[in-house]
């Protein structure tokens, strides 16, 4: 092999490790923790490694209190976000797809393709907007149910996208985590 080929392969590799590297793997989080001490997440309907793209995604409470950082059904690639606008799951290299440009609209979820249903901003509020609907807002749903597991028991809200509303701006406001605060002070949870 020439020196020009090594040296072709060397930087190959490195841009490789580098972009290994650059791979930020994080939560999205609702802002306020509502009733929920561990916070809402959006998280696949699945569990963990067992998710199939069919199901789209939900509210769950966060799995970050379980200490080995996020998980591979909530875990997004904030990275691929900054330089993509695409909300992508690093562990199953599948997207948020907006399924319908109407309020009510399924979160879903699709194989990373660019499509415009897939492009999303992210207000300075939290608010996370389809391009191809600016009026929605990714929004968790008010009432919760038990999911399997979980020491205090899972929990799980419906996920959507509806009208950008200040009187549910609380449901509508997310950010980035990637460490998880112990003691963050909450509201009673009725369903105990």
């Amino acid at each position: 092999m020439n020196k020009r080929a090594v040296l072709a392969a060397s930087l190959m590799i490195i841009a490789f490790m580098h972009s290994v590297n650059a791979l930020t793997k994080a939560e999205i989080k609702l802002i306020d923790p509502l009733e929920e001490e561990r916070g809402w997440c959006v998280d696949l309907f699945a569990h963990l490694t067992g998710g199939l793209p069919i199901g789209g995604f939900q509210g769950h409470n966060c799995f970050l209190y379980m200490g080995n950082g996020p998980t591979e059904d909530q875990g997004f690639d904030s990275e691929f976000f900054v330089s993509n606008n695409e909300l992508r799951l690093w562990y199953f290299d599948l997207c948020m797809t907006l399924n319908d440009p109407n309020p009510g609209s399924f979160v879903a979820t699709e194989p990373c393709v660019g499509a415009a249903t897939q492009k999303f901003e992210w207000k300075a509020e939290g608010e996370i907007v389809p391009l191809a609907a600016p009026d929605l807002c990714l929004t968790l749903g008010s009432r919760a149910v038990t999911g399997g597991g979980g020491d205090p028991i899972h929990l799980i809200k419906r996920l959507s996208f509806e009208s950008c509303d200040l009187e549910i701006a609380v449901r509508q406001r997310w950010e980035w985590r990637s460490d998880y605060e112990e003691s963050v002070p909450t509201m009673e949870r009725p369903y105990n």
